[in-house]
């Protein structure tokens, strides 16, 4: 037989496999709760079926009732994976079924994605999947899940889109931009079409908090949240609670304590505080539903007070460790700042601040030298994103190849957590400071604009930036406890 001859036999028989492999499918079955008995989720390190919480099961029934869920919630309850077991039931069962997760960036869309995978691993006796993207995962003859990148995509070019999952909605810039784009593709939808807008709180301002509190008439959210989150309020179980508001939109309210394994734990937020590496603002706000002010300062004057008992220091320290970071400029209005942290006993001073602008970089390059060469700092820090780092990074690498740098990057993720680590030495009274260091004055005019963390209008954040870029890179992150041993904790 020729060679083209062979190639389209084995296609027929291919062909004939997969009719004879779609006649064997059993059928899903109809019921949700039946269909996530049949699939598996991460757990604990290990694969285990997924048992749906009491509180997930309300949001399923919510989304079989409604067309309009806002959520807010504490992190860490598995609600986008509830979510997503919906849309792929749907999907599984409605050959003209289509769904769109708009995800905060790209890293969460890859990984909703493959918790999608791992589920439709277990479906190979129930569905064929025909098409396996990371943004995109269609079952053969059925329904179709897109899984989007909030920060820069829109759904205008897709037609009758049914489910639309807007995640983390209080983080994600332009999304009324894309909530406004995703209307087209749902038009057809009707009364069929479900938009949940889900989120943890962030500010009282912006696009999510305007969801939140439309159409509530005289129900203050804000209050609504802390009742719930001290217990005083609830719906079947504490931690759960919901309304629907004069427009017929669910506004569902889910705080941790609805969790059967975390109500155990009387410190959960102390223990999320630690294992997260934060600040006790932030863990107020990621888990116990706290709305913060649109500009408030970062770091409490109280706080700022008690830590400022430290000392610049001109000699070497035998018994210390030293850390740096390093926040360059141009020869602009920006500073310069290299900061040196002596780390003694789990304990960290700023014992050295070079602090100059309007300089060359040759000049800065080489005061800062200086510098190293008498610290030794076991790892510089230096910040790279504007691409002026990156020379100094190169330069100073060359020139101290007995030192070990690495490059930080500030992003709209990284800043915020550098931010909330600096935060919490200082809660922890494990940072000091002499008390007429310039960075006082920087963290005192330091603010949170929005989703912004920036200095005020005319004043520096460059001690603020380079005492952060050394913490960041000292032991201090990597401190941990966990007071859940022995307890099984799903990944969600």
């Amino acid at each position: 037989m020729s060679i083209n001859s062979i190639a389209q036999e084995l296609k027929l028989i291919k062909k004939q496999i997969e009719i004879n492999s779609d006649c064997f499918l059993k059928s899903i079955p109809e019921q949700w709760e039946d269909f996530v008995a049949l699939t598996t989720i991460r757990s604990g390190g290990e694969m285990k079926k997924f048992v749906p919480y009491h509180y997930q099961k309300v949001l399923s029934q919510l989304m079989d009732e409604y067309n309009n869920i806002v959520v807010v919630k504490s992190r860490q309850l598995g609600l986008t994976q509830l979510i997503l077991s919906k849309f792929l039931h749907r999907a599984c069962i409605n050959p003209a079924y289509s769904a769109m997760c708009f995800m905060r960036n790209g890293d969460d869309a890859s990984a909703i994605s493959r918790r999608a995978k791992t589920m439709i691993g277990c479906l190979g006796d129930y569905v064929t999947e025909e098409i396996a993207n990371v943004g995109y995962r269609k079952f053969k003859g059925l329904g179709e899940i897109y899984f989007k990148n909030s920060s820069r995509e829109g759904s205008r070019s897709y037609d009758s889109v049914l489910d639309f999952l807007f995640d983390e909605a209080a983080f994600v810039e332009h999304i009324e931009q894309i909530y406004a784009a995703s209307s087209p593709s749902g038009a057809l939808a009707g009364d069929a079409i479900t938009k949940l807008i889900v989120s943890t709180p962030s500010a009282k301002s912006g696009w999510y908090w305007d969801k939140v509190n439309a159409d509530n008439e005289d129900i203050d959210i804000e209050e609504l949240c802390i009742r719930v989150a001290e217990g005083e309020l609830y719906k079947e179980i504490p931690g759960l609670y919901w309304f629907v508001d004069k427009a017929n939109t669910v506004k569902l309210i889910v705080h941790w304590k609805a969790h059967p394994i975390y109500s155990q734990m009387p410190n959960y937020l102390e223990y999320r505080m630690q294992q997260d590496g934060t600040d006790m603002e932030t863990i107020s706000r990621e888990y116990d539903l706290r709305f913060i002010d649109s500009a408030v300062a970062v770091f409490s004057s109280e706080i700022i007070r008690l830590n400022a008992v430290g000392a610049y220091e001109e000699t070497i320290d035998k018994d210390s460790i030293y850390y740096a970071g390093l926040d360059t400029s141009t020869i602009g209005n920006d500073y310069c700042v290299l900061s040196i942290l002596k780390e003694r006993k789990g304990k960290y001073s700023l014992v050295y601040l070079y602090r100059k602008r309007q300089q060359t970089s040759e000049y800065h390059q080489y005061q800062i030298g200086e510098i190293l060469k008498k610290f030794r700092p076991r790892v510089t820090s230096i910040e790279i994103t504007g691409g002026v780092g990156l020379v100094y990074l190169e330069q100073l690498s060359r020139q101290f190849p007995s030192l070990e740098f690495e490059a930080i990057r500030t992003t709209g993720d990284s800043k915020p957590a550098m931010i909330s680590t600096m935060v919490l030495a200082l809660e922890k009274q494990v940072l000091k400071y002499p008390s007429n260091c310039p960075l006082i004055d920087e963290m005192l005019s330091f603010r949170r604009d929005g989703k912004k963390l920036e200095a005020a209008p005319g004043k520096h954040d460059d001690c603020v930036m380079s005492v952060a870029f050394a913490l960041a890179v000292t032991p201090f992150n990597k401190q941990k406890t966990n007071p859940f041993a022995g307890i099984e904790i799903r990944s969600i």
